[in-house]
């Protein structure tokens, strides 16, 4: 007679049967029918699941969700409610966060956004209705019978943004959020017009708005997205406007972004943040340093901090390394671009869970040990905390550009240094439209190439052209921690109406490699802003103030830092045909010859937050790789 199996045999058993069966669910997901899908959810992580909740907005849409709750409690219970137009059924993101947060003990509501999948609508667009729908949507949530009355928001990216929409209503029952990488919700914030993150200084974002609303912009088409697009093929097509259209026909908002001027009132029906708005929803914010929309999210929380001193104290921010939604990721894979990355760990799900235990329980502290600003710092290999942002104890450093008059690429003679020199001298370089100058790392998104790596990677290629002009500094004499807003002015002239001027603060290293820190560009019609938009005339100068977004980086003494100043940055930026008119639906471009002035009253410099602190055993700072 066979001896019968013990109680930890058959726990054991049963724990390992369960993790199979979450194994498969994982690998085989596209497979598995999504009728079957929320069933298997349900028995392997032990949450009720309910895919057929249906909630009707005040014009009559119903929105579709999926809602999850703990197995045997009823409640009442506190809600996290994640929107987004990606199918709440299929999201990994989203499926994960019910799953978590169900099993500790919420209710969790996932909704697919109007016009997207299950819901109604077929005029989508990035993001109308999101403020009302949101505000409907809470409504319902608090006359459940389930419900505490209380809701937090949570996720990535689109998921982030439609958060800060629905903050701008402070409605009573959003008592908390966790936006990540979300920085695309600032419509027009203290001179930061990003509208969903397509424009940087007034520039628009073209491989990364094109690839995001070619799969997921689409007004009337609720089917998945299809995932053989050819981008790469799709970019250099001009009119601009026409990109989308190339790799998939129909109406998108791809076109309606393009074609609604910087500053018009058209945005604020977009439910996109603006300098007027005042959220005050506590805000748990997290973001990296390679996200295109860092400034955006930086610009968030710095006017909710200005105008909403409560609010403020509930709100903390933190900076990892990594590229767009990476923060998490960037530790397994211990590099960001061609940067190692040690250290970079945070308890994001501590974090999480802590703060919406608190706001939404009535639990524990709501992290309050936690600073305004956690950051970690490129290359130190460190996390800083700071009060404010830039932290008061930055300093502005200004390096001068200067040259003998050609400083045409990294063999030329252009020169950064801490005095500007006393004599005039320009230096020249031809914008070719037909010839761009090549994106390189950075906020660099979508292109369909697998070989367009973003974040900091090799600049040296690019920096061989004609049409880049470079400046050098010395070895540093001592390390240089940047830990701020980086800004370039430059005194400039054109021979065209417009132009666009691209800065880009470069790391030398000893042998040679030369990584990029951090970027930004500048439309030139919109130098005195988005609002005012004035052509320029030719050769004439004028002072353009570049943004180039925020860093916390530490350059080694003995190596040197370098400012690229090129025209272009193709294909993650749009190119500027030259001809003063509307840009995207233009095909002829012109050639124009751009100008930078440097030395005696002609001051062009790039200017850099510099913050000391001790610096440890730089023989440890690996190199690039």
């Amino acid at each position: 007679m066979r001896p019968a199996l013990g109680w930890w045999t058959v726990s054991a058993l049963i724990v390992a049967a369960l993790l199979l069966a979450a194994a498969a669910l994982f690998v085989l997901r596209e497979r598995i029918p999504a009728h079957w899908q929320q069933p298997v959810r349900a028995l392997v992580f032990g949450v009720k699941i309910d895919d057929d909740v249906r909630i009707a907005m005040p014009d009559g849409t119903h929105l579709a969700g999926t809602l999850y709750r703990p197995r045997n409690v009823d409640g009442p219970l506190p809600t996290v409610y994640v929107r987004l137009p990606y199918d709440r059924r299929r999201y990994g993101e989203a499926i994960g966060e019910g799953l978590f947060f169900a099993r500790n003990g919420y209710a969790v509501l996932l909704q697919d956004v109007r016009g997207k999948f299950e819901s109604e609508g077929d005029d989508f667009l990035p993001w109308r209705h999101a403020t009302a729908d949101g505000v409907a949507t809470l409504d319902w949530i608090v006359r459940q019978p389930w419900s505490n009355g209380k809701v937090g928001t949570i996720g990535c990216s689109a998921l982030g943004e439609l958060q800060y929409a629905l903050a701008r209503a402070n409605h009573p029952a959003h008592a908390a959020m966790i936006p990540i990488a979300a920085g695309g919700a600032a419509g027009d914030v203290d001179g930061q017009a990003g509208y969903f993150g397509a424009f940087e200084g007034g520039v628009f974002q073209l491989a990364g708005a094109a690839g995001w609303f070619a799969k997921h912009g689409m007004k009337a088409d609720h089917r998945p997205w299809p995932n053989d697009l050819d981008m790469a093929s799709a970019l250099p097509t001009l009119p601009a406007i026409d990109v989308v259209k190339r790799v998939r026909p129909g109406a998108n908002g791809f076109q309606d972004f393009l074609q609604t001027p910087l500053g018009d009132a058209r945005w604020r029906a977009l439910d996109y943040v603006f300098s007027d708005d005042r959220p005050t929803t506590p805000a748990l914010v997290v973001d990296t340093w390679g996200d295109p929309s860092l400034a955006g999210t930086l610009a968030l929380t710095e006017s909710v901090r200005r105008h909403s001193p409560d609010a403020a104290r509930a709100q903390h921010v933190l900076i990892a390394p990594g590229n767009h939604c990476e923060q998490e990721l960037v530790v397994g894979m211990g590099k960001f671009g061609e940067l190692p990355v040690r250290n970079a760990a945070q308890p994001y799900r501590d974090y999480y869970l802590a703060w919406f235990d608190h706001w939404l329980r009535g639990r524990g502290d709501g992290l309050k040990a936690l600073p305004p600003y956690r950051y970690f710092v490129l290359n130190e290999q460190r996390w800083l905390d700071a009060t404010q942002w830039p932290p008061a104890e930055a300093r502005p450093q200004s390096w001068y550009l200067s040259s003998n008059g050609h400083a045409n690429s990294r063999d030329g003679d252009g020169v950064l240094a801490l005095e500007a020199a006393r004599e005039i001298r320009s230096d020249d370089f031809i914008h070719d439209p037909t010839d761009p100058v090549p994106s390189r790392g950075g906020p660099l998104c979508c292109t369909g190439d697998p070989n367009q790596r973003s974040g900091p990677v090799d600049q040296r290629d690019v920096e061989t052209r004609k049409d880049v002009l470079v400046y050098t500094s010395a070895p540093l004499q001592q390390p240089l921690r940047i830990v701020g807003k980086l800004s370039a002015q430059l005194v400039v002239s054109s021979t065209a109406p417009d132009t666009d001027f691209v800065a880009r603060l470069v790391h030398v290293w000893p042998d040679g490699r030369a990584t990029n820190i951090q970027e930004g560009a500048l439309r030139a019609r919109y130098r005195d802003g988005v609002e005012r938009p004035s052509l320029m005339t030719p050769g004439q100068r004028y002072v353009l103030d570049v943004p180039m977004r925020s860093i916390a980086y530490l350059v080694p003494r003995g190596h040197r830092i370098r400012l690229d100043i090129s025209s272009s940055s193709f294909p993650r930026l749009e190119r500027n045909l030259g001809t003063g008119g509307r840009n995207y639906d233009e095909s002829v471009p012109s050639k124009a010859l751009n100008r930078v002035f440097h030395g005696g009253d002609a001051v062009s410099f790039v200017e850099i937050p510099v913050l000391d602190l001790p610096v440890p055993d730089e023989r440890t700072f690996p190199g690039p790789r």
